[in-house]
């Protein structure tokens, strides 16, 4: 990672265990990365009509969970990127762990009766949590935490092909958007991290506008917010069409996706 700039602000030194690519606090000195901290809307907002969505709609409480463990996640890295403190680092990195656990879970009860409790993979799955919980606060080894999420990630992309291969194969194309959406920032949070000299150096050359566009860990929070937005609308989808409903994708304002079906049946 890039070391921090001179440029002090409002919430004082860096106390986290990263520092990103964006300069800090050259925006305003109220918040330390300004574009990846303004990047998190994407993360923050969706999720909240889709938890509004699914209480409406009276869906099983797993999902109403995946939605605000969503939010969650990017109100801590909302946090982090703003203070760049170790505390809210923590806010950040620990529910990406948590909310990937719920994910998870969603993926592999989608073929199961209705309000079903696997006590067994939630027994893990909790434990799993606790345990990189401990570990990640004594070693304070950001690798590990990264580690641990890209297990979780593989583990559901590992989920995700068996559906749209075996049972549910026209959910390839919000299966596979879903992933390459996700996978397109990976690329990008990579560059920004390799190449932060660089892009440094370009962005003192361009405009403020135009710089901010090779803010790439700013676009990692976009395209894997969008992805993992969409990926729980895979995992919903393929559970309320086990469960016989007719689920449909419609997009509001022709742009943002959102799954309409008839309410759950008795099953």
């Amino acid at each position: 990672m890039a070391p921090a700039v001179d440029r002090e602000g409002y919430w004082g030194p860096t106390t986290s265990t990263l520092d990103w690519c964006e300069e800090n606090y050259a925006v305003t000195p109220y918040i330390a990365e300004f574009w990846n901290t303004l990047s998190n809307l994407l993360i923050i907002i969706p999720p909240i009509f889709g938890a509004i969505q699914a209480i409406k709609d009276k869906l099983e409480k797993r999902y109403i969970a995946s939605y605000i463990a969503f939010t969650v996640v990017g109100l801590g890295s909302w946090c982090f990127h703003m203070t760049l403190k170790y505390e809210m680092q923590l806010l950040d990195e620990l529910p990406m762990i948590y909310s990937c656990c719920i994910f998870v879970y969603c993926m592999f009860e989608c073929f199961k009766t209705k309000n079903t409790v696997n006590y067994h993979l939630l027994f893990i799955l909790v434990l799993f949590s606790l345990i990189v919980t401990v570990v990640y606060l004594k070693v304070k080894e950001p690798i590990f935490h990264q580690i641990m999420y890209g297990m979780l990630i593989f583990t559901l992309v590992l989920r995700s092909v068996y559906i749209i291969t075996w049972v549910y194969p026209w959910l390839r194309g919000l299966g596979y958007t879903s992933l390459g959406l996700f996978l397109l920032g990976f690329l990008l949070w990579n560059i920004d991290n390799i190449f932060c000299d660089s892009l440094r150096s370009l962005r003192k050359k361009l405009p403020p506008i135009v710089g901010a566009t090779t803010q790439f860990h700013a676009w990692w929070h976009i395209l894997t917010g969008l992805g993992s937005y969409l990926h729980v609308l895979f995992s919903l989808y393929t559970r309320t069409l086990y469960l016989r409903c007719r689920p449909k994708v419609k997009f509001v304002f022709g742009i943002w996706p959102v799954i309409l079906f008839e309410p759950l049946k008795k099953h």
